[in-house]
């Protein structure tokens, strides 16, 4: 019983925080010690067994048991090893020379430095965890194994049958020995933490350290590295840009399949080249570490590659000016219709009537299809310094246009913007390329005889002599004076006058002379001009 107590007794002086930081190292390796003699001795044990077993299922469960008891000793060993050095003895350690590897393992090989780097900087909190669950896991199971041996201690005690202690006895002793490998792994486990948290930093130092290590060791090499980067980028554009001003046959919009081709190849060879550079750098430095990150950033670009293989394709052809969109043909986007001036990296669309040009990436032409475009498709309705009309009752001069909005000026100055498509939504009429006045004046019915020979005949001939006489004549293509209809009250004469775009300022002044002259026409011939008349029909009334 007091051998019991005394077990006890050491399990909470074990669990005891004050007790650990109080441990010893040289407590911790004997303990240690203890535990692997303790284990090598019942390693011999069951060897014996193993050689006195007969039946094959005996000996694989004693094959299995071994192996077992030789993990905890190389375990134990390993922990020995650590706490009498003090230092992770991995590091230190020879490598095993691997041969016949797999493509894999070549490219784990690759980034072993990286690994190795990543490594490093969270060993130490890797460590604490490790050390942590260990700890938790002894503190957890430790007073499950002190009760189990209590428990057969009381039952040998208390039995009276030789069969039954000889079933316990070996009952006692394994649980002994759990005990004692338990106790003296928890000791060891504390010792470790103990002595991480004695000699850990904190982040900010740490990270101050690692930051200056890494520009002492690899500043110059990455300095190298960029420099390469820049170096191949500008000199191969600048090559580009001295090709093409040699041989200007490299920026015409109808260029062949074959010089796109090169200059697709190109561009890929530059990029290609800009990473490459760098890492052979590396290479002759031989900082593998910097290396491994060049290869990791090809893998990373062959991984992005793959996914957007099916994008990148097609915009390859559109560079190539085989795709769904090509040059000098005609195209909707936006709302609006565009010629493609060119196609590369940025595409340049170009609306002809309006001037306003796009530019915009070779990705958004992705999912759209051009075609050439007939000889009278129109593109835009007007031109800066056209006269629109449009329905609302809005008559102006076109000052700016752009791909959102469209400015107006009209005669007394004043400004009015509409958006684009509020704009074609309007049915705009350009009034400065020709346009027509329609005018309708009627004469009485007294004039009736007269009204669809010698009122049109003299008419005409009165309007054509006041357009001379205002200076007009210039700009008139077509006048027409024609019987329209007959209505209730009067005899109705259509003036029919076409003007050329110069007049288009003058709009509604021409169409207010006309009425004018109509009316002049009326003075001068001596036609009457009626007006709307009521009649009242009144019933008679007789008288009674």
């Amino acid at each position: 019983m007091a051998r019991i107590l005394s077990l006890v007794l050491l399990v909470f002086l074990l669990i005891s925080p004050s007790y650990a930081k109080s441990d010893s190292t040289l407590f911790a390796l004997q303990e240690l010690q203890n535990s692997k003699q303790i284990l090598q001795k019942e390693v011999e044990t069951q060897s014996k067994a193993l050689k006195a077993a007969t039946s094959d299922d005996e000996k694989q469960q004693f094959k299995e048991s071994i192996n077992k008891l030789n993990q905890q000793v190389d375990a134990i060993e390993t922990k020995f090893e650590r706490i009498a050095t003090g230092i992770d003895i991995s590091t230190v350690k020879p490598e095993e020379v691997i041969s016949n590897t797999t493509l894999s393992e070549d490219f784990q090989m690759l980034l072993k430095p990286l690994i190795a780097s990543a490594k490093g900087a969270t060993k130490e909190m890797r460590q604490k965890s490790e050390l942590q669950e260990e700890i938790e896991h002894y503190k957890r199971i430790l007073p499950s194994a002190v009760k189990a041996y209590e428990n057969i201690q009381t039952l040998l005690k208390d039995a009276n049958s030789t069969d039954l202690k000889g079933e316990l006895k070996p009952l006692e002793k394994y649980w002994l020995q759990q005990i004692q490998l338990l106790s003296s792994n928890l000791n060891a486990s504390l010792h470790q933490l103990d002595t991480l948290e004695q000699n850990s930093v904190s982040f900010v130092d740490a990270f101050q350290t690692n930051t200056k290590s890494f520009f002492e060791e690899r500043g110059l090499f990455l300095f190298e590295g960029l420099v390469a980067f820049i170096l191949v980028i500008v000199l191969m554009q600048l090559f580009h840009m001295w090709i093409v001003k040699i041989f200007p046959i490299f920026t015409k919009p109808n260029r062949s399949f074959f010089l796109r081709l090169i200059d697709l190849f190109y561009r890929i060879l530059m990029v290609i080249m800009a990473i490459v550079v760098p890492m052979a750098i590396f290479y002759v430095e031989e900082d593998w570490f910097l290396f491994s990150i060049g290869i990791l950033v090809l893998f990373g670009l062959a991984w992005t590659f793959r996914h957007i293989i099916s994008k990148l394709w097609q915009q390859a052809l559109l560079l190539l000016n085989v795709g769904s969109v090509r040059e000098d043909e005609r195209i909707f986007y936006e709302g609006l219709p565009w010629r493609v001036r060119n196609i590369n990296i940025f595409t340049v669309l170009e609306n002809p009537i309006s001037k306003v040009r796009l530019r915009i990436p070779i990705e958004s032409l992705i999912g759209l299809t051009s075609r050439p475009a007939g000889k009278n498709e129109p593109w835009f309705p007007c031109r800066i310094g056209d006269w629109m009309m449009l329905t609302d009752g809005y008559y102006g001069v076109v000052t700016g246009i752009s791909l959102e909005f469209i400015e107006f000026q009209d005669l007394g100055g004043g400004q009015r913007t509409y958006l684009v498509s509020s704009f074609l939504q309007l049915s705009p009429t350009n009034v400065s390329t020709d346009f027509r006045i329609v005018q309708t004046f009627g004469i009485s019915y007294q004039h009736q005889r007269e009204s669809t020979t010698t009122v049109i005949q003299q008419l005409e001939a009165f309007i054509r002599n006041k357009i001379q006489q205002e200076e007009y004549d210039t700009h008139l293509k077509l006048l027409l004076v024609q019987f329209d209809s007959a209505e209730d009250s009067s005899l109705n004469v259509a003036v029919i006058a076409n003007f050329d775009g110069e007049l288009a300022p003058f709009y509604f002044k021409l169409k207010r002379s006309i009425s004018r002259w109509c009316v002049d026409a009326c003075n001068a011939y001596g036609w009457e001009i009626p007006f709307p008349q009521l009649t009242i029909h009144q019933p008679t009334i007789k008288e009674s």
